[in-house]
C-alpha cells in the first residue's frame, strides 16, 4: 500500500508541475486556467463532503455506513467532475453533475448531523437528527426526479423538504444545551 501512495503522490506532483509550467508559458491559458480553477473547488468542496463521511466511519453501525456512503458518491462525483471539466466536449453532461453534486452535498450535511455526539439518551435529539435525515433523502429523491422528468415536482416540495431538514438540524445544539441544563439543575 506505502508504494501505491508512493507512485499515486508522485504521478500527482509531476502532473501539478506540468500544470504549472502550462499556465506560466501558454500564451492564452484561459481555458486551462477555468479547468485547473473548477478543479480546486472540486478539491475543496468534495473534500469537505468526505471529511464529514470520514467522521463517520469511527461510529457504531448503521451511522458508518451513512459515512462509507458519502466516501464513495464524494469520490464518484470527484471523478464525474474532472471528467466533465477537462475533457472536449461539444455535449456537456450538466444535469447528470450537478444532480452528483447535489448529492454529495446532502450526504455531506446528513454527516454533519449524524457525526455529533451519541445522543441516544435523549429523545428530542434523536427525533431531531431523524426527521433532518429523512429531508434530507427526500431532498435527493426530490432532485433525481426532478432532474430526470424536466420540471414535474416544482419548487413547493423542495421548500418542504429543505425547512424539514434545517429546523431539525439547527435545534441541535439548542437541543443539547438544554439536555445539559437539565442535567445540571437535577
Amino acid at each position: 500500500m506505502a508504494q501505491l501512495s508512493r507512485l499515486i503522490l508522485a504521478i500527482g506532483y509531476i502532473g501539478g508541475a506540468i500544470l504549472l509550467l502550462l499556465l506560466l508559458t501558454k500564451s492564452n491559458a484561459d481555458a486551462l486556467t477555468a479547468r485547473v480553477g473548477f478543479t480546486a473547488l472540486a478539491v475543496i468542496v468534495l473534500g469537505l463532503v468526505a471529511t464529514a463521511g470520514a467522521r463517520l466511519l469511527y461510529h457504531p453501525e448503521p451511522v458508518d455506513l451513512w459515512g462509507w456512503g458519502t466516501l464513495l458518491i464524494a469520490a464518484t462525483t470527484f471523478v464525474l467532475v474532472l471528467v466533465e471539466v477537462w475533457r472536449e466536449q461539444t455535449y456537456p453532461e450538466e444535469t447528470r453533475t450537478m444532480v452528483m453534486v447535489m448529492i454529495s452535498l446532502l450526504l455531506g450535511g446528513g454527516s454533519l448531523v449524524l457525526g455529533t455526539d451519541d445522543d441516544s439518551a435523549n429523545q428530542a435529539i434523536g427525533i431531531a437528527k431523524r426527521v433532518a435525515i429523512v429531508a434530507l433523502v427526500a431532498l435527493g429523491v426530490l432532485t433525481v426526479i426532478e432532474a430526470s422528468s424536466n420540471g414535474t415536482i416544482g419548487p413547493r416540495w423542495f421548500g418542504v423538504a429543505s425547512v424539514l431538514f434545517f429546523v431539525p438540524a439547527l435545534s441541535l445544539p439548542f437541543l443539547r444545551m438544554a439536555s445539559n441544563e437539565a442535567g445540571v439543575s437535577r
